[in-house]
């Protein structure tokens, strides 16, 4: 099987988890809590981000410490208690479709890192395969 993409969460000292697989015929999200078969990759997003969502919930209202890490085959984006890290400081990196999407977001809280961290999760799983792996 090979990684599409993954999503940790921590809050308060605990930590979740999805990491999206496939093998050609089918994905699976595996989380902490067993794995989920999706039909297609947007429902394997959705699982995900639904997943690691119900994490943080509580963490939206304040004063719990929280952190979100998404990891594409680019590199990874942090949020909250993770520093921003990845591909180092390359020009190609800079330019990634990952830095450009992790800078729109402006500390809103963990489900808005969550949101933004899809829609890097999005723009690395919409591209044909080739691409993926020309790489």
């Amino acid at each position: 099987m090979s990684q599409l993409f993954s999503l940790a969460a921590q809050k308060a000292g605990f930590e979740a988890r999805a990491n999206v697989e496939a093998d050609g015929v089918s994905i699976t999200v595996n989380t902490d809590q067993g794995p989920i078969h999706a039909r297609g990759i947007d429902a394997a997003i959705r699982a995900a981000r639904d997943y690691i969502g119900q994490f943080l919930e509580p963490a939206s209202h304040g004063h719990i410490p929280w952190g979100v890490l998404v990891t594409v085959s680019e590199g990874v984006a942090a949020y909250g208690e993770w520093p921003l890290s990845g591909g180092g400081g390359s020009p190609t990196f800079q330019e990634s479709a990952l830095v450009r999407i992790r800078r729109r977001w402006h500390d809103h809280g963990p489900l808005s890192a969550l949101e933004n961290a899809i829609e890097i999760i999005h723009a690395y799983n919409r591209r044909p395969a080739r691409r993926r792996h020309a790489a």
